[in-house]
C-alpha cells in the first residue's frame, strides 16, 4: 500500500512539472498590416532579442519603424514608430542598426 501511494505521489509531481514549466510562449498581436514577426535573434556579441514585429510596408512621410532592440543598458526596448522631421531636404534617414560589433547604433540623419 505504501507503494501505491509513493507512486501516486511521483506521477502527480512529474504532471504539475510540466504544466508549471510550458515551453510554448505566445507572440504579441499584430500592430497592424505590413508587419512581419521575427523569431529570436542572437546578436553578434551574443546578446538576445526575443521574438517580435518588423515593419515591411511602405514608407510613411514623416515617421520610422524603429524595431525591437537591446539598449545600452541591455534591456530591450520593443519596436515603435518614431516621428522623424529632416534637417535639410537631402538628408538621408539611417534607420537604427546592429554595429559589426554587435552594438545597436539608434537612426540618426546623415
Amino acid at each position: 500500500m505504501n507503494l501505491k501511494k509513493s507512486f501516486i505521489v511521483f506521477i502527480v509531481i512529474i504532471f504539475s512539472f510540466f504544466f508549471t514549466f510550458s515551453c510554448a510562449h505566445s507572440r504579441p498581436p499584430k500592430p497592424g498590416p505590413n508587419f512581419q514577426w521575427i523569431k529570436l535573434v542572437r546578436t553578434p556579441s551574443g546578446n538576445i532579442i526575443p521574438g517580435h514585429w518588423i515593419y515591411q510596408g511602405p514608407v510613411k512621410p514623416g515617421k520610422t519603424w524603429i524595431p525591437t532592440h537591446l539598449n545600452n543598458s541591455g534591456n530591450v526596448v520593443p519596436g515603435h514608430w518614431k516621428n522623424i522631421k529632416p534637417l535639410k531636404k537631402k538628408n538621408a534617414w539611417i534607420p537604427g542598426h546592429h554595429g559589426p560589433r554587435g552594438r545597436w547604433i539608434p537612426g540618426h540623419w546623415k
